[in-house]
């Protein structure tokens, strides 16, 4: 007699694999966490839809366990939300604020910004 084993289903679909639709069409997004010298040390893939600032809290969650003193991003990241999950862990927020934020402050770490590799 044969036992049978159940299987987990195949997942199917969109979210199963991480595409999605976008401008650009059918597209995969990836997420990545890199160190100062900039070689990638995590990632998260997405579907083409899904929003940068979505994702930063799952970057900040992924890869070795280590506490970075800055997290730099592109202006797609930047939410006060983001920020705020940084400074919660000790980490130096460095995203630019977009054009139509309010509120923006007068000082941002420009040079920081400037030097990090993924430009």
């Amino acid at each position: 007699m044969c036992a049978l084993t159940s299987r987990p289903p195949a997942q199917r679909g969109q979210q199963g694999q991480a595409l999605g639709r976008s401008r650009g069409g059918f597209t995969t997004k990836i997420h990545a966490k890199a160190d100062n010298s900039g070689d990638i040390i995590a990632f998260d893939l997405t579907g083409g839809q899904v929003s940068d600032t979505t994702r930063f809290e799952t970057l900040l969650n992924i890869g070795p366990d280590i506490t970075p003193r800055a997290a730099l991003g592109d202006k797609g990241y930047s939410s006060k939300a983001n920020r705020a999950a940084a400074r919660a862990r000790g980490i130096a927020p460095v995203i630019p604020h977009k054009a139509n934020e309010k509120n923006r402050p007068a000082f941002f770490a420009k040079t920081l910004y400037k030097a990090h590799a993924c430009q």
